[in-house]
């Protein structure tokens, strides 16, 4: 009976540690706009908040909201670069700055 309480109360101890503080100036609302004609796919890096995520999927000549960590100006700092068989030098990796709402044009 004391392993149970003692592993329960482990437990929810860890659960407690999971959750995550907000960003410090909060987030930014912004769209990456595929200028193709084919569907791409993105990795891309949250510079602000340290995050990656892989495998963005675009449609062709779509726009894709994106939500990620405003810094101390309201902008997003990001880094991508497109995968899926494209050679490292047409390919370079860009940095960005992106206000709220505006759009990121990748071709």
């Amino acid at each position: 009976m004391t392993r149970i309480l003692t592993l329960l109360s482990m437990s929810l101890f860890l659960f407690g540690c999971q959750s995550s503080a907000p960003p410090e100036f909060g987030m930014v609302d912004w769209y990456i706009s595929n200028g193709t004609s084919n569907r791409m796919s993105l990795d891309l890096y949250d510079k602000v908040c340290q995050k990656s995520h892989y495998r963005l999927r675009i449609d062709a000549s779509t726009e894709t909201p994106i939500s990620t960590c405003a810094n101390r100006d309201g902008q997003a700092e990001v880094r991508f670069r497109r995968t899926g068989g494209i050679s490292v030098s047409q390919n370079p990796l860009r940095n960005e700055v992106v206000n709220a709402n505006e759009y990121l044009f990748v071709q």
